[in-house]
């Protein structure tokens, strides 16, 4: 063999490996040269990675925090289990490098838009199953897949760690403000009980629930709420004038559907 022929044959090999490497990727918006953008606005969701489906009763939904979300002003918020109802809520900001390395580890290296969402396309069945959701909104492309859209075994969760350890200085995030909404129940003798004395802590549950909307509040209750969320079944029955009543707490850009603050 030539050296000139050996020459080419390597060149042919190294083009041949990079090639190789590099998995397609039908992505719209995310590529190896597109520069990574979103919408700055607070509000923004630019990554979650969520559960959605199963028979959860929708109000208890209202008071749930999704798994792991970036906002558009590098807000990051996402669950820490500790334990059976005992859960920490933890936030962050990140730089504009950490989201972009975030993203294109979403969008490049797992092939996020590889996957589509098709929860919907399925047969329903009694329990609901229960789904993992994943949606990427950048470069003005908002995209979402589910776990019907073909993911491997640990897809979700590997994409959920990697999230969860964008932050380099977390803190647990404590609210100073919530919308409260309550409702009336029946007894229920397998849940857990709460007395609520509605003169001392100065709300009205009564009210609240005969009101049919959310309350703002920003005294102490939003502590006592929120700590009773983090700690306590969802089912939880509050006791006020033996009346029993469920209690949900919504904080913008922490819980999932909050209205804004007023």
């Amino acid at each position: 063999m030539t050296k000139r022929l050996l020459i080419s044959l390597i060149i042919l090999l190294v083009t041949l490996s990079a090639c190789g490497g590099n998995t397609t990727n039908n992505s719209p918006a995310v590529n190896q040269t597109n520069p990574i953008e979103w919408d700055r606005d607070p509000k923004t969701i630019v990554f979650r990675a969520d559960v959605s489906g199963g028979n959860d009763d929708p109000f208890y939904a209202l008071s749930e925090v999704p798994v792991c979300t970036i906002y558009g002003d590098n807000h990051i918020v996402w669950i820490n289990e500790l334990g059976v109802n005992n859960i920490q809520v933890l936030e962050d900001r990140i730089s504009d490098d950490a989201v972009r390395e975030f993203v294109s580890y979403v969008a490049l290296n797992k092939q996020l838009y590889n996957y589509s969402a098709k929860a919907d396309t399925v047969p329903l069945s009694d329990p609901k199953p229960v789904v993992e959701t994943l949606t990427l909104f950048v470069n003005k492309v908002n995209h979402k897949t589910d776990a019907f859209g073909g993911w491997d075994y640990d897809y979700y969760l590997d994409i959920v760690t990697h999230c969860q350890r964008v932050s380099t200085s977390p803190v647990i995030y404590v609210p100073t403000g919530a919308w409260i909404s309550a409702r009336t129940i029946p007894y229920d003798s397998q849940a857990a009980r709460q007395p609520w004395d509605a003169k001392a802590n100065n709300l009205s549950l009564k009210d609240l629930a005969a009101s049919g909307q959310p309350k703002w509040i920003t005294d102490r209750n939003v502590g006592v709420f929120w700590n009773m969320f983090l700690t306590s079944p969802k089912n939880i029955q509050y006791i006020e004038d033996n009346v029993e009543y469920n209690v949900a707490v919504q904080v913008p850009n922490i819980t999932r559907d909050s209205p804004p603050a007023p």
